[in-house]
């Protein structure tokens, strides 16, 4: 199938759009678009010959651009597709049919008329015209080498002999891996390719051919182990608490979530020594083993995730290297506690320390 693109951008040097995302949705299924044009919105006639051109070469055309401009892009399109022949339209959002090819309209975002259209209505459209169902499994794992996961997704390819396609994203350290394949497909190979992906990331996956978030895989084991969780944060700022508390069911299984920025509310809420805060410092492996044991104190938590850190953008009086943080998790039998050093901005630093966080818990779970 010849899949191209049009993204409708208001000007020429865009900022971080949902292009990608949208365009992931489609890799993620096996649909992918080798021909893309990018033109300004303004530009009525250049659009007007883009998709002329490219109609008569695609069978598939997908035109994306932003979501306040779809009822512009209505009125460009509408000289080379008829209006009747359009199916669901959703808030802009819509399917045009000619004889010749398909034109996909939406919103450039991760919203339900991009993302959540193309998720919803274009791939199930898409398959269906094919005749051919599409399966999918997905891989996700926290701290894995990206080396690694790029020389086992080129391995997948190999072996696959593109009966395969593969999608991948990484973000915070958290890597998706997404594989899309016929029914046709050997059931012989796609074991072979989800076995290469066990084998290669080891303990750092989390879902294997599961399409549920880390959170929503910690809420889940919590359930099945009957264990309740608390939280005390310090420079992740009640990250891991938003994300745990996001999942339906949450309540069950989370007891508290402490947000200790300060010193001495880590000394007061916590019972972090002052002796330790004086001489290994707020951001020390100390500190946060002495986090998570006030939480195991309390009686009412079987597992407790703690952290300490400096996201920057400067260092502190400490003088310690901007992106240093230590993780402690634990039970009363025993509190563990990782370093680690991120780089990135103060965001990048704060998302990462979240999802290691949510894993080592997570990990931590596994082995009870």
């Amino acid at each position: 199938m010849n899949n191209a693109c049009i993204v409708l951008q208001k000007k020429i040097n865009p900022s971080e759009n949902g292009v990608a995302a949208v365009l992931g949705v489609f890799l993620a299924n096996g649909y992918s678009f080798m021909d893309a044009r990018f033109i300004l919105q303004s530009d009525e006639k250049r659009v007007q010959e883009c998709i002329q051109s490219l109609k008569e070469s695609a069978d598939t055309l997908l035109l994306l651009a932003d979501k306040t401009a779809l009822p512009i892009v209505k009125g460009y399109i509408s000289a080379y597709y008829n209006e009747n022949t359009a199916q669901n339209i959703f808030g802009g959002a819509g399917i045009y049919r000619d004889k010749k090819s398909t034109l996909f309209v939406l919103s450039a975002d991760e919203t339900d008329t991009g993302v959540g259209y193309a998720k919803n209505v274009c791939v199930p459209y898409l398959q269906q015209s094919s005749g051919i169902r599409l399966d999918k499994m997905i891989i996700r794992a926290v701290g894995a080498n990206e080396a690694r996961v790029k020389g086992l997704l080129a391995q997948a390819v190999n072996i696959s002999g593109n009966k395969l396609s593969c999608y991948h994203t990484r973000k915070y350290d958290e890597d998706v891996i997404e594989i899309a394949y016929d029914s046709n497909t050997p059931r012989m190979l796609t074991d072979d390719v989800l076995r290469l992906f066990a084998d290669g990331l080891g303990d750092t996956v989390y879902a294997l051919n599961s399409d549920c978030s880390l959170e929503e895989q910690l809420v889940t084991l919590l359930k099945l182990r009957n264990r309740k969780i608390s939280v005390a944060e310090s420079f992740t700022g009640g990250g891991i608490a938003k994300r745990i508390t996001s999942v339906s069911g949450a309540s069950e299984v989370y007891f508290e979530g402490l947000n200790t920025y300060d010193e001495l509310s880590k000394i007061k809420r916590l019972g972090v020594s002052e002796y330790t805060l004086q001489t290994a410092g707020a951001v020390s492996d100390q500190t946060a083993y002495e986090m998570a044991t006030g939480l195991l104190q309390t009686g009412c938590c079987d597992i407790a995730v703690a952290t300490t850190g400096l996201a920057g953008p400067k260092t502190d009086r400490s003088m310690l290297p901007v992106g240093l943080c230590f993780i402690a998790v634990g039970t009363k039998e025993q509190v563990l506690v990782y370093r680690y050093k991120f780089d990135g901005n103060r965001k990048d630093i704060t998302e990462k320390a979240i999802n290691y966080a949510l894993y080592l818990a997570y990990k931590q779970l596994k082995k009870d």
